[in-house]
């Protein structure tokens, strides 16, 4: 509890202060009364008049993302979990500020709705390599966002049986047909 009050003291004080210091791995915009300033702020001291003014910083460098493992079919019907890393920095942090909300989620929503549709269009066989057809695809579709794809790396391919299928399998053979499993109250 404590420490919410000691974080809620600091954000005030902070907005007391008639400056604001940068980071060397940082840029930020700064907003006037709700309305965005032109100028894009780089590592410094920066003044800026306290209450009126507030300060969007994001890092500029390069960070990574890790996805959480997804289930596809590939076009040969073979079910398949793959994962992935995407690594990317900021390259418009203006653009990246104000055009999405909470942009890891978008940038990992993103990345995992393109492999899925690559995938779902190749083989099994044809998936090995396709992480510079991927990275080209994410970085091109991002820049909009201002943001650049160094790389995205499949780290985990694996072939699996689908416990749906297999559970359709059970319940054909038990029922005859395919039947949906009743629904427990």
């Amino acid at each position: 509890m404590f420490d919410k009050l000691i974080d809620f003291i600091i954000s005030i004080g902070k907005e007391f202060l008639p400056y604001v210091i940068i980071e060397q791995w940082n840029e930020a915009i700064m907003l006037r009364c709700g309305k965005l300033q032109q100028k894009v702020l780089k590592p410094g001291i920066h003044f800026k008049i306290p209450f009126l003014d507030s300060v969007w910083e994001a890092t500029i460098i390069t960070q990574s993302l890790e996805m959480n493992p997804q289930s596809i079919t590939t076009r040969n019907g073979r079910n398949v979990v793959v994962k992935a890393i995407i690594r990317f920095r900021i390259e418009d942090v203006k653009t990246y500020l104000t055009t999405i909300s909470q942009p890891h989620d978008v940038l990992i929503d993103t990345t995992q709705g393109m492999i899925r549709e690559i995938i779902e269009g190749l083989t099994f066989a044809e998936i090995y390599g396709m992480d510079s057809l991927l990275t080209k695809k994410v970085g091109i579709f991002v820049k909009r966002w201002g943001i650049k794809v160094e790389r995205v790396t499949l780290t985990d391919l694996a072939s699996i049986n689908s416990l749906r299928i297999i559970q359709n399998k059970n319940m054909e053979q038990q029922h005859g047909s395919f039947a949906l499993p009743e629904l427990m109250n």
